[in-house]
């Protein structure tokens, strides 16, 4: 059977992307396709389209389209966004987009456990693995637990915890939702405006003090969570 143009189109790029580029390249824009393989933009589109539905493909909204950037499977446990990240076999990376001291709002003071307008650390950054981004990340850290943190080195946090302060991560408690790209967000991460996100809030302990208050959003399309499930309750009688 000879196979449609349409398929053609679609074979030429996954050879592409097997071959020639690597998670985050721009494929070649759909004139070039059309000029190169002789065939409608209509087409080119539509294989465009299967390989995006695919997953092997993201269009970002305003810039084109690109491969897909790394895939990552996490169990929900406490541990830092470097380690997790190195541990399938990624590189992690860490960009700080803002740090400063500022006044604990009320919502961020019952959270951390501090009076309203104490002195918190607020850090704002993008996680990004193997280059691609993955995260973006709002912090809050008491500046009493943590003095002349501005000063350190951001990146990971957890080990400079402990490695200056002697504070060990012990605990967390996380929520998981479901929530939309805002601008500002979809920007940071690369993505369209609306596009889906795993919004993960945790509250972070060492001992019986907390340590941390943030808010990550991750790219629904890039990350994904595993949770092991047991019974609870009387099993005799029960019913699902």
């Amino acid at each position: 059977m000879v196979a449609t143009k349409r398929a053609q189109v679609r074979s030429v790029l996954e050879r592409l992307i097997d071959v020639e580029l690597h998670p985050g390249d721009p494929i070649p824009s759909e004139r070039a396709l059309v000029d190169k393989l002789n065939v409608s933009r209509v087409t080119v589109r539509q294989a465009i389209s299967d390989l995006v539905e695919s997953g092997a493909l993201e269009r970002v909204h305003g810039k084109g389209t690109f491969v897909t950037g790394p895939q990552v499977d996490s169990q929900l446990h406490l541990t830092s966004f470097s380690r997790e990240m190195r541990a399938r076999g990624l590189e992690p990376g860490t960009v700080v987009l803002s740090a400063t001291e500022i006044e604990a709002s009320d919502e961020t003071a019952k959270g951390l456990r501090v009076a309203k307008g104490t002195k918190v650390v607020r850090v704002e950054r993008l996680r990004t693995a193997d280059a691609s981004p993955m995260a973006y990340e709002v912090g809050y850290y008491p500046s009493a637990l943590f003095p002349g943190l501005l000063g350190r080195e951001l990146g990971t946090l957890y080990d400079v915890f402990a490695s200056e302060y002697d504070v060990v991560v012990t605990s967390g408690e996380q929520t998981v939702r479901a929530d939309n790209a805002d601008g500002h967000v979809a920007r940071v991460l690369g993505v369209a405006r609306r596009a889906p996100l795993l919004i993960l809030e945790r509250t972070t302990f060492a001992g019986r003090k907390v340590v941390e208050l943030s808010w990550s959003a991750y790219r629904a399309d890039r990350y994904r969570l595993h949770m092991a499930l047991t019974p609870r309750g009387p099993r005799s009688g029960s019913s699902s």
